[in-house]
């Protein structure tokens, strides 16, 4: 069964707004020390440096994940399907080429890439009914909310 491309490039969308908040969070929780001075002695530190980074990786994370994530993942599931019917052949294929397109940063792109991987791949699971433009503009809001609320916490706590 061959999916509609407007269906295929909103799914994508919205994969790409889930992989951009959840990336920065994580890789954040995994990477606080933006400056690598090793000030980071409690977990309070710990957790108010990743607070304070997260709109930091967020500002340049989401732009890399909605261009070349969104791209390369489009890609990836065209080739797969070109290659064969079977679904789960077109997942293996698709991890395999996401893999592959995710070490253009080494871990950091590919932890993002697997997290778009999940995210696209859940969402083609889960979702029966077709997508609309106002949710695929309404996932917009959770980065953005994101980036927004990491901001002013960095502003009030300095």
């Amino acid at each position: 069964m061959q999916i509609p491309f407007s269906q295929l490039f909103m799914r994508k969308i919205i994969s790409a707004s889930i992989a951009s908040f959840l990336f920065s969070i994580i890789y954040a929780w995994l990477e606080p020390d933006l400056f690598d001075i090793k000030n980071i002695q409690s977990i309070g530190v710990h957790i108010h440096e990743a607070l304070s980074v997260t709109c930091v990786y967020l500002m340049y994370a989401a732009p890399a994940i909605y261009t070349y994530g969104t791209a390369t993942s489009l890609l990836s599931e065209w080739i797969a399907c070109a290659v064969t019917h079977r679904q789960w052949l077109r997942l293996i294929i698709t991890t395999l080429l996401h893999g592959i397109f995710g070490l253009i940063v080494m871990y950091i792109s590919l932890l993002a890439a697997v997290i778009f991987l999940i995210s696209d791949t859940l969402i083609a699971l889960i979702r029966k009914k077709p997508l609309t433009k106002e949710i695929t503009l309404t996932s917009l809001i959770l980065p953005l909310a994101l980036w927004i609320a990491t901001l002013i916490y960095s502003n009030i706590t300095g």
